[in-house]
């Protein structure tokens, strides 16, 4: 586990992984101010963030998606502005709390070893070397930046892994259980009593048709009123009747016909037991309990904090920008040197 904010393999990842974030927004007081320099973004406690410092991760980012989706990416309109903008304020919240975790730190004592020190500058001269010479001047990134980045990233990835070195990650294979089952869905949304008394009845006729020996894949083809038909369900993905139904059976079953407050379900078990992603989603629920323990400090902390933010500067960042991809990554780059699994 790493303090999030990774690499786009999909349009919206930066949602999933933005916003569980909780920057010093919440802290006890915010200004905007233009008592900071221009290429200075916020200031929050002693920790000043700086544009340049903000240019590591828009490259890092900008490589990712233009790859996946073109340059074109960043002129979409998302919640009513375009992608570039989204980012750019997701970005500010990452940052935010990767400064407060700076300054929690040194609060809880967090100290670097003289070996942590030598891969930090080792990792950040690697970085900077790849970088091409128009993005230095367009970006202005200085390997001082750089250092100050792969710096305040390990710190915050630091204290994580301290404050919740104590947190149990015990997860037995049923909690962590992920199935594999398909569906067939009749929806009685808007429905009438009498309504919905005939689509449990069709319900009812698909069960005893697959019961009977009937393909399954037809019968959901015929009958499926859900975009979905296979799904792969962890424990809390879905309503609770469905989810009972669904990990009661064994390989192969189906299930009786399920009500939920959507409608009837006739559920097939493909696979009760994805061992692949059971191991993944295990790792997955035990992050689930460092993270809450971790807020717990996280949250007390930022109260007391006064944050200060240049909204002329943060204008500046444009993640629509023409930059030649550097041949660099930070994300790539920081797993070279401290592995994948900093927390």
């Amino acid at each position: 586990m790493k303090l999030a904010w990774k690499r786009g393999t999909a349009l919206l990842l930066a949602l999933a992984v933005i916003c569980g974030l909780c920057g010093c927004q919440k802290g006890k007081s915010i200004r905007f101010t233009t008592g900071l320099g221009d290429k200075e973004l916020f200031k929050i406690g002693d920790e000043i963030c700086t544009r340049q410092e903000a240019m590591v991760f828009v490259l890092s980012q900008k490589k990712n998606y233009e790859r996946s989706y073109g340059r074109e990416i960043w002129d979409v309109k998302i919640y009513g502005e375009t992608f570039s903008a989204y980012m750019r304020d997701n970005l500010q919240d990452f940052l935010a709390k990767m400064k407060c975790m700076v300054l929690m730190a040194d609060k809880y004592k967090v100290e670097l070893s003289d070996e942590e020190k030598l891969r930090i500058e080792q990792a950040a001269e690697t970085y900077f070397e790849g970088l091409p010479e128009n993005v230095i001047q367009a970006s202005g990134i200085g390997e001082p930046d750089v250092k100050t980045v792969f710096h305040d990233y390990y710190v915050s990835n630091k204290l994580m892994k301290q404050l919740t070195a104590d947190v149990s990650t015990e997860i037995s294979e049923d909690e962590a259980r992920v199935i594999t089952v398909q569906q067939i869905f009749l929806s009685t949304e808007g429905l009438s009593a009498e309504e919905k008394e005939a689509k449990r009845k069709t319900a009812q006729k698909v069960k005893e048709q697959a019961d009977a020996g009937a393909d399954f894949a037809v019968l959901g083809k015929n009958n499926n009123e859900s975009e979905s038909f296979e799904l792969q369900i962890a424990r809390d993905d879905t309503e609770t009747q469905f989810e009972n139904a669904a990990y009661a059976l064994s390989t192969g079953q189906i299930s009786e016909v399920v009500e939920t407050a959507y409608g009837f379900h006739v559920i097939k078990c493909i696979n009760n037991y994805d061992e692949q992603e059971t191991a993944k989603h295990k790792t997955e629920l035990a992050r689930k309990c460092k993270e809450d323990r971790f807020y717990e400090y996280y949250d007390a902390f930022v109260k007391t904090i006064v944050a200060e933010y240049n909204e002329k500067a943060w204008k500046t960042i444009d993640y629509s920008q023409e930059l030649e991809e550097p041949q660099a990554d930070f994300y790539e780059v920081y797993d070279q040197y401290f592995g994948a699994d900093t927390y």
